[in-house]
């Protein structure tokens, strides 16, 4: 599951709060990196099992990668 947002800051935040909750240090610096939808204002983020959000959640990033064409 993923948190998205129009507004990346948002999905910084709380890869702040996940990190700052699990004192992330050393090898692990961060939760996870926020992706951003390849033809859209919207970014995403891994939602972590142990921090809710007040954010939109969706189950994949199925179509967030700009399409490969063989």
């Amino acid at each position: 599951m993923y948190y998205t947002s129009t507004n990346e800051q948002d999905l910084i935040d709380y890869n702040d709060l996940v990190n700052q909750g699990e004192n992330y240090n050393g090898t692990t610096l961060r939760w996870a990196n926020v992706i951003k939808h390849y033809d859209q204002d919207l970014w995403a983020i891994m939602k972590h099992p142990s921090y809710d959000a007040e954010l939109d959640t969706i189950e994949t990033l199925e179509g967030w990668y700009e399409p490969i064409e063989i």
